[in-house]
């Protein structure tokens, strides 16, 4: 890059080439030091919304866990649809569009995709308590169908999170296992609403993912707060 005699930044071509960059993959003429110095700026140029999205994330699946657990009665899961509605839904999927503004497109897929399951969920639960669809038989198996998804999801997104940091690793690892255990019993047995030995063991991953959310937020907006490393991420 060099400046002209107005002071205006001029980007000198070079051949054609692919970077990979943490927003993706770029073809483009410019040299890799000048994407550098444009990824930097895309960073840096809006406030980190990874918090946010993680404890969107951690209270919306701890409420559904404490219910899947049994600590709570089955008849108690259509109350957290108002949390997985607004702020594990929506909030958090807002919270992940302005992270893919950050350049950062795997924790913008992993808000974004969450916060939509958790939107569906919500809609599916309102859905049930009002009677407009059923809770057993095909739309159950249909619901197990979503959590093996969102298992797939999550894994994929575990193994992206290998290059960033520990907790997110444990968030994704835990999920993922949560969200396969707790689709099994939909398709062992539909006619039933429990969650059955093997959902109940689901929802534990889940509260563990919910607490690697819980530290892996706090730490994020702690230590920016402090400028240094308070809580460690293990990167």
């Amino acid at each position: 890059m060099v400046l002209s005699k107005a002071g205006v930044a001029n980007f000198e071509p070079v051949v054609e080439h692919e970077s990979w960059l943490r927003s993706g993959p770029v073809v483009s003429h410019l040299p890799d030091g000048d994407i550098a110095v444009l990824e930097e700026q895309a960073i840096i140029g809006v406030a980190d919304a990874s918090p946010l999205g993680l404890f969107g994330f951690a209270t919306g699946t701890w409420m559904v866990a404490t219910v899947m657990g049994g600590m709570l009665p089955a008849d108690a899961l259509v109350g957290t649809a108002p949390v997985l509605l607004v702020f594990a839904g929506i909030v958090q999927f807002i919270a992940g569009l302005y992270v893919y503004r950050r350049a950062n497109a795997m924790a913008g897929t992993a808000f974004c995709s969450f916060g939509a399951f958790n939107f569906t969920v919500a809609v599916t639960l309102l859905l049930q308590a009002t009677k407009l669809i059923p809770s057993t038989g095909g739309a159950s198996v249909l619901q197990g169908y979503l959590l093996e998804s969102f298992g797939f999801i999550a894994l994929a997104l575990m193994i992206a999170a290998l290059r960033a940091n520990a907790a997110l690793v444990a968030v994704l690892g835990t999920l993922c296992v949560g969200y396969v255990l707790s689709g099994i019993p939909h398709f062992v047995d539909p006619n039933t609403v429990t969650p059955g030995a093997t959902g109940q063991i689901g929802a534990y991953f889940l509260l563990a993912s919910a607490f690697f959310a819980y530290y892996a937020g706090a730490a994020l907006v702690v230590n920016s707060s402090w400028k240094r490393t308070v809580l460690p991420l293990g990167h």
